[in-house]
């Protein structure tokens, strides 16, 4: 198992622990033109990074869903683009702020972000192994993780049932 997911191997699920995480991050509403909308966020965390206090890595980024309703349907589905902080002084108020509570996932590193391939690595995994994955009572879940210095694009899974 790897704290934290520090650096993981292309296409190969790994078990990954995190602990409580800070999170500040940038809504993004709407499919139409998410990608658009993801480049704008990352572009704005990566130049705004360099004058906040307490970011963890800036070249890291979580992608996080919340859990509800909107989800479905393509014109109020959310994904927020967050990078972890140790604290939450002195972060404008126009940052969203969301805490993860610690959690064990599957995560598969994925260098060209092809989202489905990851994806269907982490499910064979999950099957494979007989894990069982909830968002139980979380708002929010991470999807996604960007190691803009590393691996690049990563896939999560829900977090494990104990």
């Amino acid at each position: 198992m790897i704290e934290n997911a520090a650096k993981l191997p292309e296409m190969e699920p790994v078990m990954v622990e995190h602990k409580e995480l800070k999170l500040i991050g940038i809504p993004c509403i709407g499919l139409n033109d998410m990608g658009g909308k993801y480049r704008h966020a990352k572009e704005a965390l990566l130049s705004s990074a360099k004058h906040l206090p307490h970011i963890v890595n800036p070249q890291i980024h979580y992608g996080l869903w919340p859990h509800g309703p909107s989800q479905s349907h393509p014109d109020t589905h959310v994904y927020i683009l967050c990078v972890e902080v140790e604290s939450y002084d002195d972060i404008p108020e126009w940052f969203l702020r969301l805490t993860v509570p610690a959690h064990r996932c599957v995560v598969v590193a994925n260098k060209d972000g092809n989202f489905e391939a990851a994806g269907q690595a982490v499910e064979a995994y999950l099957r494979e192994k007989g894990l069982q994955t909830s968002a139980g009572d979380r708002t929010y879940t991470i999807c996604e993780r960007y190691n803009y210095e590393g691996e690049g694009f990563a896939r999560y899974s829900l977090p494990l049932v104990d």
